[in-house]
């Protein structure tokens, strides 16, 4: 019998792994019972990367929270229609697999509250809205209001990580940089619901998609936040008012612990030294200093070098150019762990001098165990 014709999810052993293969026709995952030494006996969030292509597959017991397909816009009309799916216009290079999965083995309920879809775990919620991505400013502050309102509605209290994907990042619209629009209606959303916007931002990423809608994507927890900022930049959220009438109200990281887990998450991070690019137009310097701030973060929470953290991490790159995909690739294969999956993408960078952008998801606990 074939998949879409399918009552229940098949079990498929691979390895010594078990995956729960769901069709696309499914809208959620029936909890499936664990043996004791079970990876999902943590309770921790997890991320894959997985093919866009074949059957979403997942470890066993895991249920989904939420879904980002780096494939283009079509068939969101029946894939998974409860769980809070984007479809990104962004191309993915390389063998890149096109979708990122976020998942749990805690029970998820899933929701719809205008415009958002969500899914909600004990500690977790997990959120994806889409709008037309013409007036920026208005519609950031309205989106933005609109998911505060809900992670509150919902006891999650804290946002954790923020992705905003929206096209023609750095054209001009009115005289002002997009880019800068989007920051001045976030930056208003969260002061008028009620943030500091100093030590309470969440982790985030702002980057530019081929076509298409504005997409917000944010996970909001119940667990112990602590903002994480590095030494060798300025916090985004102190910029001077060269960078846009209000500066870009995020984290350099976040991190967060759970009974259930220690994990950190890395805003989309670039050559930047205080607020200045450095090595404009220069591929590899810019490489390089962005793999130094991202090492600087990691030496922030005791971790270990990017070589050194093997499958508990993860890393998204997005570059503005397709061609610079193989020295990128290279440059990286030298400073990071080969069982660290990467995720490249094609994207426009929040600055038109900066060519790349690596946001990454770290799991701290050295005893974690891959799916």
């Amino acid at each position: 019998m074939g998949l879409g014709a399918a009552r229940y999810p098949l079990v498929r052993a691979i390895g010594s792994a078990t995956l729960t293969v769901i069709p696309s026709s499914m809208s959620s995952v029936r909890p499936l019972k664990t043996s004791p030494n079970s990876p999902a006996e943590t309770g921790a969030l997890r991320q894959i990367y997985l093919p866009s292509e074949h059957p979403l597959c997942l470890p066993e017991g895991q249920q989904l929270l939420g879904i980002m397909n780096h494939v283009g816009q079509g068939a969101e009309d029946s894939y998974h229609e409860d769980v809070p799916t984007a479809w990104l216009a962004m191309d993915t290079l390389g063998d890149s697999p096109g979708r990122e999965v976020w998942s749990t083995d805690l029970p998820v309920h899933y929701g719809a509250l205008g415009d958002i879809r969500y899914a909600q775990s004990d500690d977790l919620l997990l959120g994806v809205a889409r709008y037309p991505a013409d007036e920026l400013d208005q519609v950031t502050y309205r989106g933005y209001c609109d998911l505060i309102r809900l992670m509150r509605s919902h006891g999650n209290g804290q946002l954790l990580r923020l992705w905003n994907y929206f096209p023609r990042i750095n054209e001009s619209q009115d005289q002002l940089e997009r880019y800068r629009r989007f920051c001045r209606g976030r930056h208003e959303a969260l002061a008028e619901m009620g943030y500091a916007l100093d030590d309470d931002l969440p982790a985030a990423t702002a980057v530019g998609s081929r076509v298409g809608d504005f997409w917000i994507i944010f996970l909001a927890g119940k667990g112990i936040r602590l903002q994480i900022e590095n030494p060798l930049q300025m916090s985004a959220y102190r910029y001077p008012p060269i960078h846009g009438p209000r500066s870009p109200s995020f984290s350099r990281a976040v991190r967060y612990s759970t009974p259930h887990g220690d994990q950190l998450f890395i805003s989309g991070t670039a050559s930047i030294r205080s607020h200045e690019t450095v090595h404009a137009a220069e591929l590899m310097g810019q490489c390089q200093t962005t793999l130094d701030n991202l090492r600087a973060l990691l030496r922030q929470v005791g971790s270990g070098d990017l070589r050194q953290l093997g499958a508990r991490s993860s890393w998204k790159v997005y570059l503005r150019r397709a061609d610079d995909y193989e020295p990128v690739r290279a440059c990286l294969q030298q400073a990071m762990d080969p069982e660290s999956p990467m995720l490249f993408v094609v994207g426009d960078i929040c600055r038109e001098s900066l060519l790349l952008e690596i946001e990454g998801f770290v799991n701290l606990q050295p005893d974690w165990v891959k799916c």
